[in-house]
């Protein structure tokens, strides 16, 4: 199927299909080199000719969906993708980069509730797979404010740090999602 990535609005947040200048400010620096994985934290500036080739990603592909999650006043923060349909079942998988200046505020939970909503209520999906590398706190804070519960472990070769890595897979499905946020999601970060 061929996903269309709609304009969604939360009550802090814009999330939409992005231009290229979108995608230079949220990759900003390469946020791989930001997850902690292996002990590196390290800010370096991404390579716009990589970034370059994220713009098109939902229109070459089928079954994405591609934010940019936008602060109302337009300042683009983020991406949220949802790909890698069928993985596990009826599933799409989850998966987020928000630029450090905008950590700690709640921004990708409130993103990902939203889009999830998005997806329960308009696609046939059962659920929705998260998955985070264990050392990687951050991800692992937003995983469990939202509630996703864990349903399986891979352990993949990370090449720049030449180090196997522990990747945590969990899933919401649709009847917990309804269970915890119910049809009209309520924002209190």
């Amino acid at each position: 199927m061929k996903l269309i990535t709609p304009t969604l609005e939360t009550e802090r947040l814009i999330l939409k299909r992005g231009t290229l200048e979108d995608y230079l400010k949220v990759y900003e620096y390469d946020f791989t080199r930001l997850r902690n994985i292996g002990g590196e934290f390290d800010f370096v500036k991404c390579d716009p000719e990589i970034i370059k080739t994220f713009v098109n990603y939902a229109d070459e592909e089928d079954n994405v969906l591609d934010f940019i999650v936008y602060e109302k006043n337009g300042t683009p923060i983020g991406n949220i993708v949802a790909d890698r349909y069928g993985d596990y079942g009826k599933s799409i998988e989850i998966s987020i980069n928000i630029h450090y200046e905008s950590w700690g505020k709640g921004y990708a939970k409130e993103a990902i509730i939203e889009i999830m909503k998005y997806i329960f209520n308009n696609l046939d999906i059962d659920r929705v797979i998260y998955g985070y590398a264990i050392e990687n706190k951050k991800s692992k804070k937003v995983n469990d404010k939202i509630g996703f519960e864990p349903i399986d472990i891979k352990v993949e070769f990370y090449k720049r740090i030449k180090k196997d890595v522990t990747s945590m897979v969990t899933a919401m499905s649709k009847e917990r999602f309804y269970e915890l946020y119910g049809e009209k999601v309520k924002w209190n970060i």
